[in-house]
């Protein structure tokens, strides 16, 4: 399973929609502060990575999420 659906996966499991990856945007989906930290989560376990709640509201398609995490997991270890 590629990166998008997993990040699609992610999201359809919180909306309780069918989501798809550009065109639907977090405010669209009546996303919320709980919501974002949801996927925060997620994306903690599911692709190993923490990422600020913030960039949920900054990435809001999870096309755009999932170019984030991408860029956040190809970064050189501090």
């Amino acid at each position: 399973m590629d990166d998008q659906q997993r990040m699609l996966d992610i999201w359809q499991n919180i909306f309780k929609t069918t989501v798809t990856s550009e065109s639907d945007f977090f405010d669209d989906l009546e996303g919320d502060s709980m919501a974002a930290a949801a996927i925060v989560h997620w994306v903690k376990i599911v692709f190993g990575v923490q990422i600020p709640m913030v960039e949920v509201f900054d990435q809001p398609t999870p096309a755009e999420l999932t170019a984030y995490v991408d860029t956040v997991r190809s970064a050189p270890a501090k």
